[in-house]
């Protein structure tokens, strides 16, 4: 039976690799939107190349898979920041309780902050020689709230859900809506609220499978109707998630207590470009100090990254604070911070 579990999770990681490789036949760009939504929030996960949806644990499953917050004893907490491109940040706050037999339930908020964003309109060069003129600050808004439950059927088998809830305001702006003198490129001008609210959904399993410490995962995140601002038609940025994680010491220093090499991989299918695979890996020593580094295959900003990581132990309280470095290509490298509690 622990063979032909075995076998059923390697074709799944295969048939995932196998679409992956038919995705980036047909390039999918510019098919979502709410993009901060698929912006990797955990430190840890990160420096691992984002090879996240097997590898993530405890309360960060809130981001990644919400059948992992099935493994939580007691009651979690976790903080992560994001400096992302061009002097933006992603906040993204998480808490989870055991209910016992019950299961687990959890909350999260994630939160993108633009900074400044100067707005400008286009006008006739008589009226400003540079062909526009400011308009003030652009007060952009962005945040989605979470709730997930997490259910472990058995000591192997969990399974999780994540609704969201999505909120987007990028301000007032006025549109052209009519022509007054299309030569001179004279408009007649709207002010208009460019917001709207809608609803997300995130499903996961993770699953022991009995070989040594091997686990599968499955994710979909980002699942969402058809939202529209004006005529166009986007979505958030659903993605399906397959990967495996095990702990490749056990090959080469079986019965060893003082290192673990977790070595990870995601297959990924996203609904605005072609697949993409992760890899990563931690070195943990003591199961408190851990080094990390992963790649991103098949993207555009994020490559190769390299974080660590330690643990801590006091008056009942357990933690770990995370960093991770991220290389993004032609912008300025993302630096993540993640710190996490138990008890």
């Amino acid at each position: 039976m622990k063979i032909n579990v075995l076998k059923i999770c390697l074709v799944s990681v295969l048939l995932a690799l196998y679409i992956s490789g038919l995705n980036a036949q047909m390039k999918k760009v510019a098919q979502s939107g709410m993009t901060y939504l698929s912006i990797s929030l955990g430190a840890r996960e990160s420096a691992m190349g984002n090879a996240s949806v097997a590898s993530v644990r405890g309360v960060q499953g809130l981001f990644y898979n919400p059948a992992v917050l099935a493994s939580i004893e007691g009651f979690a907490v976790t903080a992560n920041q994001v400096n992302w491109l061009a002097d933006t940040k992603l906040y993204g706050l998480g808490a989870a309780a055991r209910l016992g037999r019950y299961g687990t339930i959890g909350f999260d908020l994630v939160y993108m902050d633009y900074g400044e964003i100067i707005g400008t309109r286009r006008v006739d060069r008589s009226i400003d020689e540079r062909g526009f003129i400011i308009t003030g600050n652009i007060n952009v808004e962005e945040y989605a709230i979470g709730f997930a439950y997490a259910y472990p059927v058995n000591d192997k088998f969990s399974f999780g859900a994540k609704v969201k809830f999505v909120h987007e305001d990028l301000g007032n702006a006025p549109i052209a809506a009519s022509v007054i003198d299309q030569e001179a490129q004279i408009y007649k001008y709207e002010d208009r609220n460019w917001s709207m609210d809608d609803w997300g959904f995130d499903v996961g399993a993770h699953y022991k499978v009995g070989y040594k410490d091997l686990i599968f995962a499955v994710a979909l995140q980002n699942y969402s109707g058809d939202m529209t601002y004006w005529t166009e038609a986007f979505q958030m940025p659903l993605v399906i998630r397959m990967g495996v994680v095990m702990d490749i010491s056990e090959f080469f220093i079986p019965q060893n207590d003082n290192f673990n090499i977790n070595t990870t991989l995601d297959a990924l299918n996203p609904n605005d470009y072609t697949g993409r695979i992760h890899i990563g890996s931690e070195i943990e020593y003591l199961k408190i100090f851990s080094l990390r580094g992963g790649y991103q295959f098949n993207h555009d900003v994020e490559s190769f990254s390299l974080g660590f990581g330690v643990k801590f132990d006091y008056q009942g309280y357990t933690g770990s604070l995370d960093y991770a470095y991220t290389n993004a290509e032609f912008f300025k490298d993302v630096n993540r911070f993640s710190l996490s509690f138990s008890f």
